[in-house]
């Protein structure tokens, strides 16, 4: 089973708490708002679908997920978020669409393989699980239907009449007149009908019948107008599309949720920075020399490493050859110059693929070391150990660069390896242009789903000539008795940080750009003109790069973080017998409680046999349990989600539900790991009998129709409870005297976390104090009026404050970020300061209407202790309404 990446549990979070919102309220567009809203997110309109079949209230969202992001993994989790907390259910159809028959095979065997981690991951979900493709949906049951979720993956082609599969979808079929039998009067007007006015008996009725959850696996691949008028056709309960690259024109999608590269980083899901190394056509020969030296060495590392982890790793190279006719010279130059095994050379290109015969290229059998190419890689073929891209084409095609790069970006077992050259991917190109490389490279990166100001800092050059193991990619070696130890200490202080030299072991490290009269500095550093040349290449490279990315490539002071100076920011921490422990929320919840002996009412506003009914139909409860169905007055208000829980409720089988297993059902589906099992269980039969006594319910399967809503209700009750035993802990916490205390033992240090924003400001004002450079991570400049935010001037003020010597952004919910426990949940202060007086400013910005509220009476009272233990070490301040004054007061005391 593969453990959940804290990044994909931000994920499913947002997609769970986007369907329960709109179970509640019945209005995607709003609860996508509050959604994005509660991320912290930027905001965007949310479009609904304008196509016949999909409709207006029918929850659509994407989640953007770069290369290497687990998009498939998060799929898997997101089928069963959509079956237990839209659909209410507990199985459903799932109609999983793939971009192309390779993919579709290899993500059906996947699926289907019960060691694989999908197939584990789809069954923890979904429950029980039956995974078809569109040939074998054709042949569906009725019994297999009702009996468990099935899967069914196919192209979105599967489902067009003018494919010959997509017919076999439409055409009558009798193996789906079962499936029709006593479908509910309400529902026949959602199926098309045959040659005689009845419905037609046909996979696509049965889908429309059970309302299929849509999973749309590479969406970018699919999103066309024709295509939405497909699924149109099947009328889904939903669709989330799963992509690197959503759509922003025609058919823009609406994003929930955005992964960055710096998170798949920190989670170590990717191999970055990419290295780049350039040489001259000319030099061809020379570069694939470099690349094949690299290579071999990275095998060394590879095996040091195995020695000490136990992990395989056999380092591969990608090269993408000229044309198709030299492929084949081209292996005969590894084997012959380059001792290569002819064995470790496969050809992948049109109708020769080598591939297609290795079942398991990652095994420790398998002699693979070399793969060459010429547009691209066969779809699906996925590899962490390629590691190596070399390209030997003057001329390369967008798609081909975009397909090969994002081969060599996995990271093997997802897991850092010791050795940092390891967790490094490598690019090698033929060119005489280092600004159009970077540039190929940086659009390929936006191909696979990372962000313009991702792929600069991911893209590194390295000078001409050399090879990038064991070093800082933006430096240069040479002998150590070739620095002049004297003159570079004086050069090094006039430099300011914007460049360093080792003088043990010879590496002169380029920071920032530098003007001609600093790179005079730089060079004179050194003795010899061989050197002095290298420090001005590695200089020029600096240089090219940004200005590759958009920059001027003018010079400019190096951040905080470039400096690698300390930004150390103590935690609240609770004193236990001499060891500091972080204050986090187990503390809240030490003391014993007990929930049997809690109110077990639920809210007044709650009625389990007055469910929401939309507008299409009504499903109730007959005398004996038994599910009955009627049509709706047209004067109803109509609610999609409500509808569609209906229609899938009207169509379950009738089961007995006695009250222990009803008690049972709602314990298992609510997390409550602080409260023994006894405790809950106690308390979840009080609630059922109190809901059966105050609405006259006989029989406890009425009252399991309602399951779903019930175990909502069920959770709001028990978080209330602890909410209040929470605050009553925390506010003993807070006295003077507790066991709270302050002190840099345990602390935060920015300088050693990864800044891993969801995205980065994008507005014109420059900023000259943030630790990590000018753009901080997820700051918005205006808001929709056009009107500057709060957050934003709050942010500009303390960047022009003499005091302040340096600040960050803190990010919320981020690994690594500083945070203060409340009664509910951790606080993430809007900014963190280091002062000149190396105290420590902490900043939470509230505006005028959130300024009175409990949350932020929490946020301040927490914010003073911790203030107030750190012995003058640390401040904390909340200003509102435009109002720095107390900010002033704080940095001038």
């Amino acid at each position: 089973m593969i453990t959940l990446k804290n990044y994909q549990v931000r994920v499913l979070d947002s997609l769970r708490d986007f369907f329960r919102r709109c179970s509640k309220y019945g209005r995607p567009e709003m609860v996508f708002q509050e959604v994005l809203l509660q991320n912290g997110s930027k905001m965007q309109r949310y479009l609904p679908v304008q196509m016949a079949g999909l409709a207006e209230g029918m929850p659509y969202v994407c989640l953007r997920v770069p290369t290497g992001g687990g998009k498939t993994l998060l799929a898997c989790h997101a089928a069963g978020l959509a079956i237990t907390d839209l659909l209410h259910t507990d199985r459903a159809v799932v109609l999983w669409l793939v971009p192309s028959n390779t993919i579709l095979d290899q993500t059906a065997d996947a699926l289907r393989d019960p060691r694989h981690p999908y197939r584990r991951a789809l069954e923890l979900a979904c429950g029980a699980v039956e995974v078809v493709t569109i040939e074998e949906a054709l042949r569906l049951s009725r019994a297999t239907v009702e009996g468990q979720t099935v899967v069914i993956v196919a192209t979105i082609q599967s489902f067009r009449v003018e494919d010959t599969t997509g017919r076999k979808v439409y055409e009558q079929n009798g193996s789906f007149s079962e499936h029709l039998l006593n479908v509910p009067s309400n529902r026949v007007a959602d199926l098309l009908p045959g040659a005689d006015g009845k419905p037609k008996p046909s996979l696509v009725n049965m889908l429309r019948l059970r309302r299929p959850i849509v999973i749309v696996d590479e969406a970018h691949n699919a999103r066309t107008k024709l295509s939405f008028s497909t699924l149109g056709d099947l009328l889904p309960s939903c669709i989330v599309e799963f992509t690197a690259t959503p759509a922003r024109e025609e058919t823009p999608s609406n994003v929930l949720h955005r992964v960055s590269a710096a998170e798949l980083k920190a989670e170590d899901m990717i191999k970055l920075p990419l290295r780049v190394i350039t040489r001259h056509p000319s030099q061809r020969d020379q570069l694939l020399a470099d690349a094949v030296t690299l290579r071999s060495n990275l095998e060394r590392l590879a095996v040091d490493e195995g020695q000490k982890t136990g992990e395989y790793l056999r380092p591969i190279m990608l090269l993408q050859a000229e044309r198709v006719d030299a492929c084949e010279p081209l292996r005969e130059k590894l084997v012959n110059e380059y001792g290569v095994s002819k064995d470790e050379v496969k050809i992948s290109v049109g109708s020769l693929d080598d591939l297609k015969d290795i079942k398991d290229i990652a095994a420790q059998k398998c002699p693979v070391r070399f793969i060459i190419t010429v547009q691209k890689l066969r779809e699906g073929w996925d590899c962490p150990f390629a590691y190596v891209l070399c390209s030997l084409k003057e001329t390369r095609s967008a798609t081909a660069i975009e397909q090969i790069v994002g081969r060599i970006l996995r990271l093997p077992a997802a897991q850092a390896k010791q050795n940092p050259d390891l967790n490094c991917a490598y690019a090698f190109s033929v060119s005489d242009s280092l600004p159009e490389v970077l540039n190929e490279l940086r659009e390929a990166l936006e191909s696979n789903g990372f962000t313009k100001d991702e792929a600069e800092r991911i893209i590194i050059p390295v000078w001409q000539g050399t090879l990038p193991l064991g070093r800082h990619p933006e430096s240069v070696r040479v002998e150590p008795a070739e620095i002049d130890t004297t003159v570079a200490e004086v050069q090094m202080r006039a430099l300011a940080g914007k460049a360093r030299i080792d003088t043990v072991r010879g590496e002169i490290t380029v920071i920032v750009p530098l003007d001609k009269d600093e790179t005079e500095k730089l060079a004179s550093c050194v003795k010899t003109p061989e050197a002095k040349t290298k420090i001005k290449e590695m200089v020029n490279v600096v240089r090219e790069k940004e200005k590759a990315f958009g920059g001027s490539g003018a010079p400019r002071q190096p951040s905080p973080y470039e400096l690698q100076m300390d930004f150390i920011v103590p935690l609240l921490c609770v004193n236990e017998d001499g060891k500091l422990l972080e204050f986090e929320s187990t503390f809240l919840l030490e003391h014993p409680w007990k929930l049997s002996a809690k109110d077990a009412s639920l809210s007044t506003y709650y009625d389990p046999l007055a469910r929401p009914t939309g507008k299409a139909g009504l499903v109730d409860v007959g005398d004996k349990g038994e599910v009955k169905t009627s049509a709706v007055e047209d004067g109803e208000v109509q609610d999609f989600v409500a509808i569609m829980q209906q229609q899938v409720l009207g169509l379950s089988p009738i089961e007995d539900w006695p009250l222990e297993r009803l008690g049972s059902w709602l314990d298992s589906h609510i997390d409550h790991q602080d409260i023994p099992a006894g405790e809950s269980a106690e308390f979840l039969r009080k609630v059922i009998r109190g809901l059966m006594a105050k609405y006259g319910i006989a029989e406890t399967s009425i009252l399991a129709l309602d399951r779903y809503r019930l175990r909502e209700e069920v959770e709001l009750r028990i978080q209330l409870h602890r909410d209040n035993e929470r605050k009553a802990a925390f506010k003993e916490f807070l006295l003077p005297g507790s066991m709270l205390a302050v002190s840099e033992e345990q602390a935060v240090n920015f300088k050693r976390i990864s800044y891993a924003p969801s995205w980065l400001y994008e507005g014109n004002f420059q900023f000259k104090k943030h630790y990590f450079g000018a753009k901080p991570g997820e700051l918005l400049e205006k808001k929709a009026d056009g009107k500057l935010m709060e957050e934003f001037q709050c942010a500009q003020f303390l960047d022009n404050l003499p005091e302040i010597k340096f600040w960050v952004r803190n990010l919320t919910r981020k690994p690594g970020t500083f945070r203060l426990q409340t009664s509910k949940d951790w606080f993430y202060p809007d900014f963190i300061c280091q002062l000149t007086d190396n105290r420590i400013l902490a900043v939470e910005y509230k505006g005028k209407h959130l300024y009175d509220g409990t949350d932020a009476e929490e946020k301040r009272a927490v914010g003073a202790v911790w203030a107030s233990r750190s012995a003058g070490r640390c401040v904390f301040v909340m200003p509102t309404d435009g109002n720095f004054d107390e900010v002033i007061k704080a940095v001038k005391h």
